[in-house]
């Protein structure tokens, strides 16, 4: 097992409504599966 402790920059739009398709891209660009960002709600 290895600890990896790269960071990543990811930038949030400020909007109430996302274009469709844009936080799964974000979720994909931070490194986690759908599933890991949700059990991490």
């Amino acid at each position: 097992m290895a600890c990896d402790t790269s960071r990543a920059i990811l930038v949030i739009p400020a909007h109430r409504e996302f274009p469709r398709g844009l936080l799964r891209a974000l979720i994909r660009q931070s490194g986690l599966t759908v599933e890991e960002f949700i059990d991490l709600l």
